[in-house]
């Protein structure tokens, strides 16, 4: 119950921010507080979040991309983790895409015509829990990402608005991963959940890169890689400390900015 409150309160934040929810509305934080867990789990990370249903994939180009994009961050931090010698943690978020996001994916890809990568994502997390060499591991992780990219390219029509709620997505569900990570006066609860957020920040600053290819509109560019460089540093490294030293509200804040900001582009 206090993470599904902590949750609750860092929406209000964002409601009181600025970005354009209907849900918002008059509602008092009690309100809020008292609404379902499923309700809660379809606001965190915007249009799609993390574990989209297979019909909000199949049928949004945006929820579709985001779901890809989480697998990345969640790719992005296990293989780090192991580069970096903690193959344990390295397990655990090579788990998650196999097992939960790609499986309510595959209806997606079918629908696009898109090459799937099952294979690849299995034979990256066995080398991962088996602990083979980091070359081999390496080697694995680029012919998963290869078979990620192919996905991708089924989505033919890709611009700037589009890629820009991808980050929205990756933003807003950081947030509430994060949130779940700190507990009381920001201490540490969940390592994993930290990890997890770091992914996504990673991944919203690599499709701000090409979202910059994509339109001339300099200003909104710089507009959301500010909010970006402005929650980065709430995450130190990929071990996080037994402290943190960002409020959740402020992460959630900044992810109601890059909403508006997507919206002009």
């Amino acid at each position: 119950m206090e993470s599904k409150n902590k949750l609750w309160l860092g929406l209000g934040v964002v409601c009181i921010a600025g970005v354009t929810m209907t849900s918002c509305g008059n509602e008092d934080a009690s309100d809020m507080a008292d609404m379902g867990h499923d309700a809660m789990t379809a606001s965190e990370g915007g249009e799609g979040g993390e574990g989209a249903s297979s019909a909000d994939s199949v049928a949004s180009d945006a929820v579709y991309l985001g779901q890809l994009a989480f697998i990345r961050g969640h790719l992005n931090v296990g293989v780090n983790l192991y580069r970096e010698g903690d193959e344990e943690a390295s397990a655990t978020h090579m788990k998650h895409p196999e097992s939960e996001i790609y499986a309510a994916l595959q209806p997606a890809l079918e629908a696009r015509g898109a090459p799937g990568f099952a294979d690849q994502l299995a034979a990256l997390a066995v080398a991962v829990e088996n602990g083979q060499p980091l070359a081999e591991v390496e080697t694995a992780y680029e012919a998963l990402l290869q078979g990620i990219t192919a996905a991708e390219q089924a989505v033919p029509d890709q611009h700037a608005r589009l890629l820009g709620n991808v980050i929205v997505d990756l933003l807003s569900t950081a947030a509430a991963e994060y949130d779940i990570a700190v507990g009381d006066d920001l201490a540490l609860e969940n390592a994993h959940e930290y990890q997890d957020a770091l992914g996504f920040i990673r991944i919203a600053y690599d499709l701000l890169a090409r979202v910059e290819t994509m339109t001339d509109d300099a200003s909104t560019v710089s507009a959301i890689r500010e909010q970006l460089d402005l929650v980065r540093p709430a995450w130190t490294g990929l071990q996080p400390p037994q402290r943190l030293h960002t409020e959740p509200s402020v992460i959630y804040g900044a992810a109601s900015r890059v909403e508006l900001a997507v919206s002009r582009l």
